[in-house]
């Protein structure tokens, strides 16, 4: 799925705990998935707060199996968090696998980012995805979202982002969330 697909698909490109046909609802790989294609849309992924204990096989093995499921619409969400989960190298080695998941799949890449904006963006020219990567709940600085648009993101905002971000981020990279539950 092409961002453009995404963002013409919905009006909520990130949230938890709600379904509905224009919502994408984020899950971990051991969480149901409920509802009918068309009805209920989901992105698939390892949160990097789950990485401050190990995670076992079976939820990569889940993780992977749900990229066949015609629900399934991004994978994510899935980062690097510089306050939350373990070890920046653990946190790592968890997102590329999600990247590798992503490129296979041929889906976007939701990515949640704490205080790892430079590491994100030295992976992204590093493993040169061919996937968008949407960094979500953005609410950064407006020249950190200059640097993310330059680096290839797309870029999701809040209800409670900072105004000045929606004339920055051009209408065919800007997407909307609610992240609720």
């Amino acid at each position: 799925m092409t961002a453009r697909e995404l963002r013409e698909r919905f009006d909520d490109v990130h949230t938890h705990g709600r379904t509905g046909p224009r919502l994408l609802t984020s899950v971990e790989p051991r969480e149901a998935r409920d509802g009918e294609a068309g009805q209920a849309w989901y992105s698939v992924g390892i949160h990097p707060w789950s990485t401050a204990a190990h995670i076992p096989d079976d939820d990569f093995r889940l993780l992977e199996e749900a990229v066949d499921d015609p629900r399934v619409a991004a994978i994510g969400e899935c980062g690097l968090d510089a306050l939350c989960g373990g070890s920046a190298e653990y946190q790592e080695a968890v997102f590329r696998r999600h990247v590798e998941l992503s490129e296979r799949a041929g889906l976007p890449l939701i990515v949640h980012c704490v205080r790892r904006y430079g590491r994100i963006m030295e992976l992204r020219r590093e493993l040169k995805p061919l996937q968008p990567w949407i960094i979500h709940g953005f609410r950064g600085k407006p020249e950190l979202a200059r640097q993310l648009l330059a680096a290839g993101f797309d870029i999701s905002l809040g209800h409670d982002a900072p105004p000045v971000l929606e004339a920055i981020i051009p209408a065919g990279r800007l997407f909307r969330e609610s992240d609720c539950s």
